[in-house]
């Protein structure tokens, strides 16, 4: 089993049931299982494919949860990153993980750019309620894409997520986790889906922070409603 089987098994049993809630926006099962589905589609048909790592610089969205799922179907590696980054923190974790791809919020564009030119390695750039100059569009991705992909063989040893710690005594260090980290904690930790039981899970924590993601991952597999909060308040 991997994490990509939480979201497949919760759409089937509870497709109708709303899984993320963020501001304003109520999206299903259903409709997250597409939206994942067409990102994932439009990232493989870039050129995004297994071993590959996906960056994602923002505060918590639903944009956040279906880059990990599209990420994960393709085999790629998602590498959460601290919003609370500085210039030249953003250059040094850009540069030690060598992202393909970097999702990033219209708050970060000027950072982004001014970090841009100093990288030496190619890195698509994709704007999350944003459409910079020379930039990909993430509602334009999602909008023109057919949902049609070919899912990559993801094995339980395979890493999902490079995460990266605080390094209060020098610089971050990058921490791999395999699908197996996360499913043998969610499947000890939580209740499968049941059709006929409804919860909510509130989510103000980071996504970039471990305690946020495997809370994401828990109501995924539990068929929960995620509360997101962008920050805490």
């Amino acid at each position: 089993m991997n994490t990509t089987d939480f979201l497949e098994v919760a759409t089937a049993i509870c497709p109708e049931r709303t899984f993320i809630v963020f501001e304003q926006e109520r999206y299903t099962f259903a409709e997250v299982a597409d939206r994942v589905n067409r990102l994932a589609a439009s990232l493989q048909k870039m050129g995004l494919k297994k071993g590959d790592r996906v960056a994602v610089f923002e505060v918590n969205c639903n944009e956040y949860v279906e880059a990990y799922y599209a990420s994960a179907k393709l085999g790629a590696v998602l590498v959460p990153l601290n919003y609370r980054a500085r210039e030249e923190e953003l250059e040094y974790l850009l540069g030690h993980s060598q992202p393909t791809v970097l999702f990033f919020g219209s708050r970060y564009v000027d950072l982004v750019n001014n970090v841009l030119p100093k990288l030496t390695f190619k890195l698509t750039c994709i704007a999350i309620d944003a459409r910079p100059e020379n930039m990909l569009s993430y509602d334009d991705l999602i909008a023109s894409s057919s949902g049609e992909f070919n899912p990559a063989e993801v094995e339980e040893e395979d890493m999902t997520v490079l995460m990266y710690t605080a390094g209060t005594t020098g610089r971050p260090k990058g921490v791999g986790l395999r699908h197996r980290n996360f499913t043998a904690y969610v499947l000890a930790e939580v209740d499968p889906v049941d059709p006929d039981k409804e919860e909510r899970n509130l989510l103000c924590l980071p996504l970039y922070h471990i305690a946020g993601f495997q809370g994401m991952l828990t109501a995924t597999y539990g068929g929960r409603t995620l509360v997101m909060m962008r920050q805490f308040e």
